[in-house]
């Protein structure tokens, strides 16, 4: 485990070089840092916010602040290397850097200990990229030679005949509910068949197919982790179920085998490597957390996790593997299904089989999102799903980075951290609150006996977002 290289108590901030008025005058603010090891400041009264940002973006670190610290910053010097310049820039906190080698390095600031460093910061180019005008050209990943087409009960439709006569090839089906992924040569023949099946009275609806891209990469680092004291009791064939759609759920090396069911894969066989930890795993031990939480006087449980990998071995998964996960994780037997993933858009596929899955008494929950916008994210917004957002540290308030609005139900803890062949992982974001809750509803469910529908309405109470 690389060790964390940490800064103790205060550092008193010093003048910068003397330089002429006039050239201070004319220079504008600016944070300069150089990839040949130096940096040039000059600002006033930037909040730290703005200047970790600018770090993040500049510097390449993944930077994590403790919750409420707030301050402005007024310095200047010239040609600094990096760690001097560091110290004058945060020379009110105290910071750590913690090497990851084949990962960004974290830097962790903080007043009081690093432990509490827990909010990530955003940087400012990756928030360029998320206003409002262009989330819609990020999200518009639609695969230009598919279509998704959904039949109509008792429609009589031979699907072979139909894909052959449109010059389609049938690469996907959610068996029970009469949806295929058809796909064409070209965008041009696609957008033909599509005409064609608009016009069929026996079709229902015509879909696109969207891409998305896999979730973030978790990085290892020097910080120790809280232990799991769940156990796992004899199979019980009336046990909760918790369907996780994610990446695959590594059971080597984590803690997290014991609970899990044989995993179902949308897209062959998993890319697992031993030295980086899958999302998915991460996930489930987050879903364990959460269920250990929930459990009063014995730490023995029957829940089972049910991976549902969507990823394999791709960079990328799409809605219809999504939707085509989620409609097997019902058929085996899940409870509860928990989604790390959202689009601005509501998508008709997802919703359809969503709303199958409600009718059949599975509880949903989904990530409200790691964008604070306030506008809704699907699926987390579809009625029959509980919009989940994240917690800072204090628990009293929605983390910084996080979504919320009228269609989020529930907020848990925003931070997780997983171990994987002996190292630490740490994460924030709606994706672990997300999972923390299944967790929580899993063993509400199964320690008082309360039915998966009151469970939302007691999660919907006793986790409530704080707001007025």
């Amino acid at each position: 485990m690389k060790q964390v290289v940490t800064v103790l108590g205060l550092l008193i901030a010093t003048m910068a070089p003397a330089a002429d008025e006039a050239k201070k005058a004319a220079l504008a603010e600016a944070l300069t840092w150089r990839a040949n090891g130096t940096a040039t400041v000059q600002i006033e009264q930037w909040p730290l916010e703005k200047v970790l940002q600018s770090l993040s973006d500049q510097g390449g670190w993944e930077i994590f602040v403790e919750p409420d610290l707030q301050m402005r910053i007024t310095t200047r010097f010239k040609d600094l290397k990096h760690p001097e310049a560091l110290r004058r820039l945060l020379s009110d906190v105290n910071f750590a850097l913690v090497p990851t080698p084949g990962s960004r390095s974290k830097l962790l600031v903080y007043k009081t200990s690093s432990a509490r460093a827990v909010i990530r910061i955003i940087p400012t180019k990756r928030l360029a990229k998320q206003q409002p005008d262009k989330v819609k050209e990020k999200g518009d990943a639609k695969i230009p030679n598919e279509l998704v087409v959904t039949l109509k009960p008792g429609s009589g439709i031979d699907i072979e005949e139909l894909a052959k006569k449109l010059g389609a090839e049938i690469v996907g089906e959610i068996e029970g509910l009469d949806i295929y992924r058809l796909r064409f040569e070209n965008e041009q023949l696609t957008e033909k068949a599509r005409t064609l099946l608009e016009q069929d009275e026996g079709v229902a609806t015509v879909d696109s197919n969207f891409g998305i891209t896999p979730p973030d990469t978790l990085s290892p680092v020097g910080l120790s982790a809280p232990p799991l004291n769940l156990r796992s009791s004899a199979a019980d064939e009336d046990g909760i179920v918790i369907g996780l759609i994610d990446s695959s759920v590594q059971r080597d090396g984590s803690r997290v085998g014991e609970f899990l069911l044989p995993e179902i894969s949308m897209a062959g066989e998993a890319a697992d490597r031993p030295d980086q930890l899958n999302h998915g795993t991460s996930m489930a031990e987050t879903i364990l957390r959460g269920l250990s939480a929930s459990l009063e006087d014995t730490q023995e449980t029957s829940v089972k996790i049910l991976p549902v990998d969507v990823y394999g071995q791709f960079e990328s998964t799409s809605t219809f593997a999504v939707a085509q996960g989620v409609q097997a994780a019902i058929e085996a037997g899940a409870d509860i299904i928990s989604l790390s993933l959202g689009s601005d858009e509501q998508n008709p596929l997802m919703q359809s089989v969503i709303q199958a899955g409600t009718r059949e008494g599975v509880l949903f929950l989904a990530a409200a999102g790691n964008e604070p916008t306030g506008l809704p994210v699907f699926p987390a917004a579809q009625p029959e799903v509980v919009g989940v957002t994240a917690l800072n540290l204090s628990g009293r308030d929605v983390a910084n980075y996080a979504n919320t609005g009228t269609f989020v139900e529930a907020a848990a803890p925003g931070a997780g951290v997983t171990v994987f062949n002996n190292q630490t992982y740490f994460g924030t974001g709606t994706s672990f609150s997300t999972a923390y809750v299944a967790g929580v509803a899993a063993g509400i469910s199964s320690t008082q006996g309360i039915p998966i529908p009151d469970v939302r309405r007691l999660i919907a109470t006793e986790m409530k977002p704080p707001g007025p």
